[in-house]
């Protein structure tokens, strides 16, 4: 079986350890470039809420602006810090058992990483949390957010049918419903971005899982 993983809140704790530190480098920046707060504190603080309940950092930040009256030029002071500027110093953790997982794995299985985000930092990323990039057979990396034509492109190379690929991921309009029209089984991770998605459609998600290892019985 092809088993193909999102990286971020699926083998790394994104919104743990890399996000809060992220933010606070996003809203500083754009207090740097001229964004009015009362108190610094107080606005990480109401940005770091909007952030616990949405989709997406982006979001967040976009909500953090309109409630602040802000200029737009901003916004992207901010997505650049998020998503681009980042730092060597960010710390950046695996999600329990996660290692141990992939080893496990790919004794028994092709296993493949579909992404998003730049290059550089994704890469940057699997290094510091101790992720072995040579365990996959295929990495792609979404710098656009679409990850429907990569995962064809992995199966279609490694030679599998959809019914052989199965695909694991937290957040279901990007990971898993690209997936699902694929023809794939689908496997939603409670993780991360994944907490907000309880709502997702039945027809989306095969399966549910609140840790990375109880994937194992879904493959006998």
């Amino acid at each position: 079986m092809l088993i193909i993983f999102d990286l971020d809140d699926t083998l790394i704790d994104t919104s743990g350890s890399i996000t809060p530190f992220r933010l606070e480098a996003a809203l500083r920046r754009m207090a740097d470039a001229g964004l009015e707060l009362e108190n610094f504190d107080d606005a990480l603080k109401i940005l770091k809420q909007l952030n616990a309940t949405a989709t997406s950092a982006r979001i967040a930040l976009k909500e953090f602006l309109e409630i602040h009256g802000a200029d737009a030029r901003f916004f992207p002071l901010g997505i650049e810090e998020i998503y681009e500027n980042f730092s060597l110093n960010t710390p950046v953790d695996p999600l329990e058992g996660a290692l141990d997982l992939l080893s496990e794995l790919k004794e028994t299985h092709e296993l493949a990483l579909v992404t998003v985000g730049s290059v550089e930092y994704q890469f940057e990323k699997m290094k510091k949390a101790g992720v072995d990039s040579t365990i996959f057979s295929r990495i792609a990396v979404s710098e656009e957010g679409n990850k429907k034509t990569y995962y064809q492109e992995i199966v279609t190379e490694l030679g599998f049918h959809p019914s052989e690929v199965l695909v694991c991921g937290d957040r279901i309009s990007a990971d898993l419903a690209p997936a699902k029209e694929l023809g794939f089984r689908t496997v939603h991770l409670l993780w991360g971005r994944g907490l907000n998605s309880l709502h997702a459609q039945s027809q989306i998600v095969d399966a549910t899982i609140l840790k990375l290892a109880e994937i194992k019985k879904l493959l006998v």
